[in-house]
């Protein structure tokens, strides 16, 4: 409670200094609450940059009419109450928060992040772009609202060392200012994002072929706002067509280009271009390959089309998600010719695509418009049509094979228009064309959203952080669509036919076009979508009659144009500057509209009847009342003092006379209420028609069975309701009543990886952002959508908190091990176009979750530190940890000095390797990290290399786990780890083998619990070649000495990722080993036999044993001497 009332003190403080202001429709009328600058440039937005080096954001407070001194007590204030800026930065599944620091210097707060605190990647990958918000208050961003001290400052990091095509120089690069004298040739332009930074684009000017512009392109980082790079890539692309054809490149020209997670497709009048891998080393420009494709042999490419629904695979396990597919047609009628190939990761092999066998046989000529492949159920989608009309087909692909069935899943879709094209968001698929429609079971059935009759949609981009979907038309016009709501709205707005849409990853629409008086030779404009949908007003040419069903929902009659009705002159100024748009009755695609009463009141269409069951009526609408509707005032309408009889003219009551009570002449119908409405709850409405003399109106009730032959309705009992016309109501999309959250705090486009046989809950909330509006008890806001409902298993449960706000709680639970992905979608139908929370998307990838894997663990741990520098003991006293010697090498089968293995251990290139007496120990043994350095210093070990117990790693391994011989049911505890999860005992059904790296053989598994599933597994993976264990108890024993280096695996099939670990193990002080120890023993017997027969042979041949002192009188009987004898010497001569 304390910090809660300081952070409220802090925020009366400091709001009325800043001068916030806000408008009636909730935008912020000045800038934000402080202002973020680091390695960005000028844009709409907030653009990071992460390079190889450090992020670093300086942040201060707006500084609005603030002086200097006023500035430094703002900063103070915060400084005092310990409020810092916090910066967070999340994608699709990661998020982390970092602290800014205060700098008084440059009175400014600064974050230094290091780059490996976001990633230690550095290679050229598919990555996700970051959000990045800047908070005062983390965590209150949801009870902010625009321009306030709790709206966050939002905006996106980039990493530019990993984007792929961004590290590519593709052709030979320009200045901007060069293509100025092609722009009065300039047809269209198309863009094409990368799947994983929508920030990043390519954009192709097209221009007439034949002419000499070539082939160019611009590469952006910034959505083409701040910067662009220009390419001219008819050089390349020319070397390669005079390889292969004589006629040479003279006009080629660009018909289509496509941006995937790998390559670049650049097609040309020519001929289809694909690039090199993007994600291989950038060390030379980019090389392309001209494809040739014998089922598209000597065709015309520039009527071809090319089809690629966009995905960000970030794992390669995805990348054969990515399916390109190229569509041709030429000709008409009976010369018609129409061709689909498609093709897969890595674009090796193409295959055709063609309608199913059966519609071939009803009509064999198929006018092919595109083929999309859908990821979430492993299904192609065709779009083709005949003289019958169009059809959408749903193939399934062949098991084991990278192409689909020529049968279809389910029954072709019939269509009752001639689409353009077909868009696959991650849960609708749309279909559009001079109508509209919408799949939510991904092509099985297809229902119609909206209708252009004079000017067809021919493009469509997806905004995918909000699941919104814009479509343009021929004639410039735009018009949205949201996730899940089979509804659109006009934004209002028109862009010119020569430029490009581009939705920016924070789904920022803007229209650039060529402009030579730019920088970058690209301009851009902001379109507000929620400002021009507000603008985009509609209305009746004819009268409504307003019939009450309950106290909260309303019929509303559309009658037909009524003769001799005077119109009324309403003074609204923004009519004049924004006329409404008039349509002659109402369409199914008005539902979800709110009719706006200009004498006040508010009415949502919930469902539109476009047959009336009266003559004179056209159509008819019913509506859940979101403000009370007014009536006229006893001032301008003093008649509504009196009583008023009713008098039934017709038998059937489908004309009445209403006759006010009372003796004033004045107080009595007029030509001014022709097209009212006389309206009384409980009873039939009247719309007055005309008016008779002595001021009886004649009326048509929208209830005639109600009708009595008369009625007298007392005053204060009916009213006098005006909708004549634009003058009295206007229909627009309403503002936003609903929001939903997320109360586990995840991001929208979320990432989750489930683990097979894992749960995962999801818990969501709705409520009414208006409060104004009545609720209705228990009322189900949010509904579900799951794009692959098989793939794994999602039940709902919904419940009602104490404020009566909806809660939906979502259990997830994988039952599959298999690849599979689903998107599940939460939504209100309900939610006005103009909420940015009434809909959250997050996909579910039956995957390997993210830092999954087992462990072994000791009765008692051994650190880091100690494994590098200390010297652990057991409670004997005896060392825990080894010492191995400089390139040593385990015993092998054949002896203790003949090592066979390649795997060295605490290698050093610059000493000698022992152990090589043999000639097998010689040509074995060969160094990983240290492979090709000649110290030890260049092989580069880390103390994160010297601590793991992988082989890979084998070369920096110099201390390993100690044990004492005899080694006999040794525990291996495994453990299945993940991050932020405690370790949990590894058990059924995560079987094991266990395997010995260096091939020794002296060791064995002494116990694991068998059961009888993992006899079943053992019979049924008998495929393995090794024995499977059941890793709960499981012992090993081991028979040999030195150093036991083991691999423990999960089997196949159990899990959708390897996981794997590697324990190491010296039996130290064992005995010597085999011959040795036997022969020393066999010795010591036969010696010690050999002595006590002896001494029995000479006990029993009665020889005395000599004594003791018999054999010191042996020892010290004298010696004779010797000596030269002495003579003279006159004797020898």
């Amino acid at each position: 409670m304390t910090q809660i009332m300081i952070i409220i003190s802090i925020l009366l403080l400091v709001l009325a200094p800043f001068g916030i202001t806000f408008d009636e429709d909730g935008d912020d009328g000045g800038e934000k609450f402080f202002q973020c600058v680091g390695d960005m440039e000028e844009s709409n937005r907030v653009r990071l940059y992460l390079g190889l080096d450090n992020l670093v954001v300086d942040c201060m407070l707006s500084r609005n009419t603030m002086s200097d001194i006023q500035y430094r007590n703002q900063l103070e204030l915060f400084t005092s109450a310990d409020l810092l800026p916090t910066v967070e930065i999340y994608n699709s599944t990661n998020t982390l928060t970092f602290t800014f620091s205060l700098r008084k210097v440059e009175s400014a707060w600064r974050v230094n992040i290091p780059r490996m605190n976001l990633t230690i990647n550095t290679v050229s990958a598919p990555v996700d772009e970051w959000y990045v918000e800047f908070n005062m208050f983390h965590g209150m961003s949801m009870f902010s609202s625009p321009g306030s001290m709790l709206d966050p400052l939002k905006g996106t990091l980039l990493d530019v060392a990993r984007e792929p095509i961004l590290q590519w120089t593709i052709g030979d690069e320009f200045l901007a200012k060069d293509i100025v004298p092609h722009l009065m040739h300039l047809v269209r332009m198309d863009v094409s994002r990368s799947p994983c930074a929508n920030d990043v684009a390519v954009l192709a000017p097209f221009f007439p072929p034949g002419g000499h512009t070539g082939v160019i392109l611009s590469v952006t980082r910034s959505a083409f706002t701040s910067d662009a790079r220009w390419f001219n890539v008819t050089r390349t692309l020319c070397g390669l067509i005079n390889e292969v054809c004589v006629s040479g490149c003279v006009g080629i020209s660009i018909v289509d280009v496509m941006l995937t997670n790998t390559h670049l497709f650049l097609l040309t009048n020519r001929g289809l271009f694909i690039s090199e891998d993007l994600l291989t080393p950038a060390t030379r420009p980019l090389k392309f390959t001209l494809l040739f494709l014998p089922a598209l042999a000597q065709m015309d490419y520039s009527s071809t089309t090319m089809w690629f629904s966009s995905q960000c695979c970030t794992d390669r396990l995805y990348f054969d998600d990515d399916i390109v597919s190229l569509i041709n047609n030429e000709g008409e009628g009976e010369n018609q010719n129409s061709r689909c190939v498609y093709s897969e990761y890595p674009f090796i092999k193409w295959s055709i695509c063609r309608a199913s066998e059966a519609e071939l046989k009803k009509n064999a000529r198929h006018r092919y418009l595109s083929f999309l492949h859908d990821r979430h159920q492993h299904t192609g989608l065709l779009l083709s049509y005949t003289e019958e009309g169009a059809m959408v087909s749903v193939f399934g692909t062949k098991p084991g094979s990278d192409t689909f069935h020529t049968r279809t899943k389910f029954p072709p879709v019939q269509i009752s228009f001639v689409p353009i094209g077909v868009i696959m968001m991650s849960n609708n698929v749309i279909l559009y064309g001079s109508e509209v429609w919408m799949s939510t079971d991904r092509g099985s059935s297809f229902k119609w959203v909206f209708t252009l009759r004079f000017s067809p949609v021919v493009d469509a981009v997806i905004c995918s952080a909000s699941g919104v979907v814009v479509f343009s038309t021929e004639q410039g016009h735009l018009y949205i669509m949201k996730s899940g709501q089979a509804r659109y709205a006009s934004l209002h707005e028109t862009v010119a036919l020569n430029s490009s849409l581009v939705c920016d990853h924070m789904d920022i629409l803007t229209s650039v076009q060529l402009d030579p008086n730019s920088r970058t030779g690209i301009r851009y404009r902001t379109i507000d979508m929620n400002r021009n949908i507000k603008e985009h007003r509609m209305s009746l040419d004819r009268p409504l009659a307003l019939q009450y069903t309950t106290d909260h929902t309303v019929l509303l009659h559309v009658h037909s144009p009524i003769e001799n009705r005077t119109v009324a002159v309403h003074s609204h100024a923004d009519q004049h500057a924004n006329p409404p748009v008039l349509y002659n009755t109402f369409s199914l695609d008005h539902v979800g509209k709110v009719i706006y009463f200009s004498d006040g009141g508010m009415v949502v269409i919930k469902e539109v009847f476009l047959k009336h069951y009266f003559r004179g009526f056209d159509s008819m609408v019913s509506g859940e009342i979101l403000l009370p509707i007014r009536a006229a005032s006893l001032r301008d309408e003093p008649i509504q003092h009196c009583n008023l009889l009713v008098i039934r003219k017709d038998p059937n009551g489908f004309v009445v006379n209403l006759v006010v009570q009372s003796q004033d002449p004045a107080l009595a119908f007029n030509s001014s209420h022709i097209g009212k409405t006389v309206v009384s709850p409980g009873y039939s409405s009247y719309i007055i028609l005309s008016v008779l003399k002595g001021g009886v109106a004649v009326a048509k009730p929208t209830m005639p069975a109600l009708i009595q032959p008369q009625t007298m309705q007392y005053k204060g009992h009916w009213l006098l309701f005006s909708a004549m016309g634009t003058e009295d109501w206007v229909m627009k999309e309403g503002s936003c009543r609903h929001a939903l959250h997320s109360m586990d705090h995840m991001t929208s486009n979320a990432l989750i990886r489930i683990n097979v046989r894992e749960e995962l809950n999801f818990t969501f909330k709705a409520f009414m952002a208006d409060h104004s509006v009545p609720m209705v008890y228990k009322k189900k806001f949010m509904f579900v959508m799951l794009t692959n409902p098989l793939a794994i298993r999602v039940t709902a449960r919904h419940s009602w908190d104490y404020s009566n706000n909806h809660i939906l709680t979502l259990t997830a639970f994988s039952h599959l091990c298999r690849k599979a992905t689903t998107t599940v979608t939460v939504f209100i139908p309900e939610a006005s176009l103009l909420c940015d929370s009434s809909s959250f998307t997050f996909t579910l990838q039956n995957s390997c979750p993210e830092g999954l894997s087992i462990v072994y663990q000791r009765l008692k741990p051994i650190s880091n530190e100690e494994w590098l520098l200390g010297d652990p003991r057991d409670e004997l006293d005896n060392k825990r940890l080894f010492d191995l010697p400089v390139n040593y090498r385990p015993p092998s089968e054949l002896g203790v000095l003949i090592p066979t293995t390649d795997n060295i251990y605490n290698a050093d290139p610059s000493k000698p390797r022992p152990r090589e007496h043999y000639h097998i120990s010689k040509n074995s043994g060969r160094f990983k990290q240290c492979a090709g350095k000649k110290t030890l210093e260049e092989c580069g070990c880390t103390d994160h290399l010297r601590v793991s117990p992988l082989a890979i790693n084998s070369d920096c391994r110099q201390r390993v786990h100690r044990m004492l011989y005899p080694v006999t049911k040794f525990n291996f505890s495994m453990f299945l780890r993940r991050a932020d999860h405690p370790d949990q005992p590894l058990m059924s059904p995560y079987f094991v083998t266990v395997t010995e790296v260096n091939n020794r053989t002296s060791w064995g598994i002494t116990f694991s619990d068998v059961t009888p599933t993992v006899t079943r597994m053992r019979r049924y993976l008998s495929t393995l070649n090794e024995t499977l264990y059941n890793p709960k108890g499981l012992q090993i024993s081991l028979f040999g000495s030195e150093l036991f280096h083991f691999r423990i695996a999960v089997i196949p099939g159990v899990v959708l990722c390897d996981l794997v670990d590697e324990v190491q193990i010296y039996v130290d002080e064992a005995p010597l080993a085999f011959p040795t120890h036997y022969l020393i023993n066999n010795m010591t017997a036969i010696i010690l036999g050999g002595l006590l027969l002896v001494g029995f042979l000479l006990n029993y041949n009665s020889v005395s044993m000599p004594t003791k002192s018999r054999i010191q009188t042996m020892i010290n009987k004298r010696k004779a001497s010797v000596a030269p004898a002495t003579t003279d010497s006159s004797t020898l001569n």
